[in-house]
């Protein structure tokens, strides 16, 4: 074999790049291989323990490895071929198992359960809440392999959450839909972490504040008299007349009304079942629509007054409603409960208002064999609301004979 000169650091160092790639070489096979464009790395060439076929072995690039590390791992390499080991096929196996051990980390596989979420058309702020959970969970146990978590383990490392029994009720129902999600695709064979939520607090719930039907002229007057971005108050209006839930109004647009025939329609994908629903216009309805013409700006019916292409923002109204004397009697969401309780009162038909609210009964098979809308009935709920919304604005209330259910039906 012909001795070859050991390389100094300084060669190593100073080895320019040339038209071609080229090589200096250090002895016993290993050499650092120069690249024209300045690239460098360490090589170490040697012949199969098998085959006896010629064959490199990428150590890694310099500087990342210095002159006495690539020796280092020379050496390393040439005992495995003396053992009868190809070190290409030890690097391979490597890489396999530590790909392997990436793809079963938490993070990894709830990474693409988030992106099968994203797919099925899941409302945006519920994806939110995901990502939102997701990055707590990352930040304790993004890094575990799944095959190895436990119940005692996964606990004891989400205990620094316990106070907050919200946030980790809603965490547990993720990571237990990753968890599920990778006993579905052969990562793991059965789910342990199914119980984990009895070790924590329970979440204490607190009823959303609903509005006595008599305090409704009182919350009129005051919202009429607030200084506001007038669609922001015309919003909440509407969403007071129409029933619907806070962001079905807030994100209304002006291709989905139809004022001639006096008919709201809000396509599928907005709304909470994911069904269409077609809201009857009461004539105080159609009076706030003709009122937000003034303010119309794009698509939304009720747009930001900074940005007109956008909605009033998320918060608008219920920020607005904390400025009147009934703060902690109201929250946008239950107006919709405070219209059903006012409707249930005066006897309206439990189906009827239960369709004007867009909700779907708990029972399966009532709801395959229930399949009207019950629209003319709803419009004439809907206009008796209005009315009632309309003489509660006047600083009165309808007086009612409690019959509305019979003769909605017969």
């Amino acid at each position: 074999m012909m001795l070859v000169k050991p390389l100094t650091n300084a060669e190593v160092k100073n080895a320019k790049p040339q038209l071609k790639d080229y090589s200096l070489h250090d002895g016993f096979g290993l050499l650092l291989y120069v690249t024209k464009s300045g690239g460098k790395s360490w090589r170490f060439r040697y012949a199969h323990p098998i085959t006896g076929k010629r064959q490199t072995f990428t150590i890694g690039r310099y500087p990342e490895f210095s002159l006495a590390e690539a020796r280092e791992a020379r050496e390393e390499a040439r005992r495995k071929v003396a053992r009868g080991i190809d070190p290409n096929e030890v690097k391979k196996e490597e890489l396999s198992d530590r790909r392997k051990k990436h793809a079963q980390q938490f993070s990894v596989i709830a990474d693409n359960w988030l992106k099968i979420k994203i797919t099925e058309g899941i409302r945006s702020n519920t994806i939110r809440g995901y990502e939102g959970a997701l990055k707590t969970l990352n930040s304790v146990l993004g890094d575990e392999p799944v095959h190895k978590m436990n119940a005692a383990s996964t606990i004891q490392a989400m205990r620094e959450f316990a106070d907050r029994p919200a946030s980790v009720e809603k965490m547990i129902v993720v990571l237990n839909s990753v968890m599920d999600y990778a006993v579905n695709t052969g990562v793991i064979d059965h789910n342990c972490l199914l119980k984990i939520g009895k070790a924590f607090p329970a979440k204490r719930s607190v009823p959303m504040p609903v509005m006595d039907k008599g305090r409704l002229p009182v919350f009129l007057s005051e919202w009429q008299g607030l200084s506001m971005w007038e669609p922001i108050r015309l919003c909440v209006y509407f969403q007071l007349l129409t029933m619907v839930r806070p962001s079905e109004a807030r994100l209304a647009v002006w291709d989905e009304i139809d004022l001639d025939s006096a008919v709201w329609k809000i396509p599928a994908e907005r709304m909470k079942g994911k069904r269409p629903h077609a809201v009857p216009l009461s004539a105080q309805a159609i009076a706030v629509l003709r009122n937000a013409e003034k303010w119309r700006r794009g698509a939304f019916i009720f747009p930001s007054g900074k940005k007109g292409d956008k909605p009033i923002g998320k918060c608008t109204g219920q920020i607005a409603i904390h400025k009147t004397s009934l703060s902690g009697e109201v929250v946008t969401h239950g107006l919709r409960s405070l219209a059903s309780t006012v409707l249930n009162e005066e006897g309206f038909n439990p189906d009827v208002i239960e369709a004007a609210l867009a909700h779907r009964s708990r029972n399966a098979i009532r709801n395959i064999y229930n399949r009207t809308d019950y629209f003319e009935q709803r419009r004439m709920l809907m206009q008796w609301w209005g009315d009632y919304v309309d003489s509660a604005e006047r600083g009165e209330l309808l007086e009612t004979k409690g019959d509305k259910g019979l003769r909605l039906i017969g």
